[in-house]
């Protein structure tokens, strides 16, 4: 069931990823991004990350969570390291929610 529900997020992200990418540079920093970001939130909720695929899923998923969390509170991320920041923070809000769904 668990492999279902992420290939389903790799769909839907790998279909996101092309609409917003704008080029194959923005993709590939897209891509490093929602790395670090996946691997970030991993650290913070379970202690490790979740592998190289899964991080890139979460993280990217996580960017466009926080993008939404950050735009409704006025924030707008410029910037390497705000990027970086805003999809963190939405990747641990989006494990969070997929861990209370779980249970």
């Amino acid at each position: 069931m668990a492999s279902i529900a992420w290939l389903i997020v790799a769909v839907f992200v790998v279909w996101l990823a092309v609409k917003m990418a704008g080029g194959l540079g923005s993709l590939l920093s897209s891509l490093l991004i929602g790395a670090l970001a996946g691997w970030l939130a991993g650290k913070y909720m379970r202690g490790r990350g979740f592998g190289l695929l899964k991080n890139i899923l979460v993280g990217i998923v996580g960017a466009v969570v926080g993008g939404i969390l950050f735009e409704l509170a006025g924030f707008r991320s410029a910037g390497l390291i705000a990027s970086l920041v805003t999809a963190t923070v939405g990747a641990i809000v989006f494990l969070s929610c997929v861990r209370w769904i779980q249970s």
